[in-house]
């Protein structure tokens, strides 16, 4: 078709002849025009737009925008499956990153049983030579429940601490469950026949209805378990220590249970305490030890601190010499925690940081029950120095904190801590408050005591029991021991500093009774 310039009239098409094309033209013109009915027509919303347009003139007509058009996601095979099905494929791969592969398949395992199967999975402690039990795989429902290895465990362990949903409320929602699993597990299954009212006492504990009675009894035939626990920490000579253990008649046996805390089965035959505790943590996880970004916060510290008492991290064992842990940490990711916490004046954040990290680093299994000297950076007791120093009660505690720790790693020769020593006997003479003096008592004590340090620290190396405080205790029996009682303690009426790692601010009898 020629193109058209002014008023031209286009040139004929040649679809047709010339006249038909007047003959279609005419006939158009008079089927255009119909014999309306009268009345006022309805408008047609473009024409009633139309009629809107300013100074009369008509306003040219749109066109739709055509918008491309989101081409429906495609779903995979696997997504695809029902729900119940990708969960069995879940729990079986225990891969948990299989959640973060799609949308679909996040909502699919996004659920709370999912949650309470993985946490009992990752927390509880049962080898895999150990029998099937009709009671433990229904508390795995729908999980087809098949024990962890260790190596395995401790992945799932890690990848689950990493995960957003695994919150303190939820872990410690699970903590009764695998407690009630390590009774089935080391008394039920282990063939320990008890009294009915013994039974019905710990049916209704189980249920967590009632927790009033707490120590039950029952006969049983020696447990395999109890004398391979016994063989590797007592060594070759466990024949001689329980020479009733290959007997084939009944044992009295006693489970002993804290609730939250610790189970132990004793066994008057073996002469031995076995201890299984609250939940098996492999190691602290590294995001609490070192603290969030924007610094600890008080569920951070709540966290923590659960997590030290349900694995027993802190209480000296019955039934061997020493204390002992399996339970590793990050002890550079925890001083790096530690040093927030200072600057951030968290002292809760502070005192559990260092509960942890001396008894790990004290009782762990690698010690072979042997003491080993425990000491802690320098620069800790200087960041105190330098921060806080407007609250100086609170600086003291700080400072007090470490000290209890280890009074061994305080820095030689150091003029920030002389000048923070003069600092609180010149504020306790200027001010005698009641905590300026007994700010003024501690640091007077202190500068005499880094006179003496050097030979402190030679003696303790050479023999670590000798440290001034112990797992938070004072050592009585040393001069500079009683040295601090007398001029620090009594003349403010404070007790004797005793072991701080049973002390905790988490309340275990609060969690175990439903409400």
């Amino acid at each position: 078709m020629a193109s058209r310039k002014g008023n031209e009239v286009p040139t004929r098409t040649k679809l047709a002849p010339e006249q038909t094309v007047r003959r279609t033209s005419k006939s158009a013109h008079a089927v255009s025009k119909p014999k309306r009915r009268p009345g006022r027509p309805f408008k047609m919303s473009s024409q009633s737009n139309s009629s809107r347009s300013t100074s009369g003139r008509s306003t040219p007509r749109r066109e739709p925008v055509s918008r491309p058009r989101t081409p429906p996601l495609s779903l995979s095979m696997l997504e695809t499956l029902p729900v119940e099905v990708i969960e069995q494929i879940f729990l079986y791969a225990l891969n948990l990153n299989l959640p973060r592969a799609s949308p679909s398949l996040a909502a699919a395992l996004s659920a709370e049983h999912i949650y309470r199967v993985l946490i009992l999975l990752a927390f509880w402690d049962d080898p895999p030579s150990h029998p099937g039990s009709k009671a433990i795989n229904r508390m795995f429902a729908p999980c087809e429940y098949v024990p962890l290895s260790l190596a395995d465990r401790r992945q799932l362990q890690d990848s689950v601490f990493r995960c957003r949903w695994c919150t303190a409320d939820r872990v410690r929602e699970q903590i009764p469950t695998v407690m009630i699993l390590t009774i089935h597990r080391h008394w039920f299954n282990a063939g320990i026949v008890m009294e009915p009212q013994e039974k019905a006492a710990l049916d209704r504990f189980i249920a967590r209805k009632d927790d009033s009675v707490r120590v039950f009894h029952g006969k049983g035939p020696p447990s395999q378990r109890i004398s391979e626990f016994l063989s590797a920490a007592t060594g070759p000579d466990f024949t001689d220590l329980a020479p009733n253990a290959n007997n084939t008649g009944l044992h009295q046996y006693e489970l002993h249970i804290t609730p939250m805390v610790l189970i132990e089965v004793r066994c008057k035959e073996l002469r031995s305490i076995t201890t299984f505790p609250g939940i098996d943590l492999v190691s602290f996880p590294s995001y609490l030890l070192r603290g969030p970004s924007g610094g600890y916060s008080d569920a951070d510290v709540a966290f923590l601190e659960m997590l030290r008492i349900t694995s027993c991290n802190y209480t000296r064992g019955r039934g061997t010499v020493m204390p002992s842990t399996t339970t590793q940490v990050n002890r550079t990711l925890l001083h790096q925690g530690l040093h927030k916490a200072l600057l951030q004046q968290k002292y809760n954040a502070v005192i559990s940081l260092l509960k942890i990290d001396e008894y790990c680093f004290r009782f762990q299994a690698a010690n072979q029950n042997r003491p080993v000297f425990f000491g802690i950076p320098s620069e800790h007791f200087l960041t105190v120095t330098r921060v806080g120093r407007d609250k100086p009660h609170l600086n003291a505690a700080f400072f007090e904190a470490l000290l209890r720790a280890s009074a061994e790693s305080l820095p030689l020769n150091s003029e920030e801590i002389t000048q923070w020593t003069v600092d609180n006997m010149r504020r306790a003479q200027q001010n005698p408050s009641a905590y300026n003096l007994m700010n003024g008592r501690f640091a007077r004590w202190l500068s005499n005591f880094l006179l003496r340090l050097p030979d402190q620290i030679d003696f303790s190396h050479e023999d670590p029991t000798a440290q001034l405080f112990y797992c938070g205790q004072l050592d009585l029996m040393d001069m500079e021991g009683i040295s601090f009682l007398d001029q620090v303690l009594r003349p403010s009426n404070r007790d004797p500093l005793v072991n701080w790692l049973p002390q905790s601010s988490f309340r275990t009898e609060d969690h175990w009774v439903k409400k």
